[in-house]
């Protein structure tokens, strides 16, 4: 796959306790801003409190505090989940936002941004030749 380098298998995920878990996040794989968009959207299950790797700034550590009774090895899977929703989310930000803000300028403004003949032009001229023949 694209992006995902092979490591040594080695557990990324640790359940400390009955409302404590820890999970290694790699930012060559995963964006910062992906895994701080994934974690904010758990802030009203768990306390989350993240650390860098000192031997490897590539990797985060994310401890999970729950804040009530909870599956926490459930809510790190679907933590998991977040983490590629968030990612995937990002890459088409980037590869579709300049279209989205166009759409959204042309929606608030008062004229056509892309074609200003259409709001100019007269039906009798019919500047955009729709009345000939084909």
């Amino acid at each position: 796959m694209i992006g995902i380098e092979n490591r040594a298998a080695q557990p990324i995920a640790v359940c400390i306790g009955d409302s404590t878990a820890a999970l290694q996040v790699d930012t060559t794989i995963y964006e910062l801003d992906a895994v701080l968009r994934a974690c904010y959207k758990y802030t009203d299950r768990c306390f989350l409190f993240l650390t860098r790797e000192p031997e490897s700034p590539n990797l985060v550590n994310i401890l999970f505090m729950g804040k009530g009774q909870m599956d926490l090895a459930n809510v790190l899977g679907e933590f998991c989940n977040e983490l590629v929703d968030q990612s995937l989310r990002i890459a088409l930000s980037r590869e579709f936002g300049p279209i989205r803000e166009l759409i959204v300028a042309q929606a608030f403004s008062e004229g056509n941004l892309l074609d200003s003949q259409r709001d100019e032009g007269d039906y009798a001229s019919d500047p955009l030749g729709i009345g000939e023949r084909r």
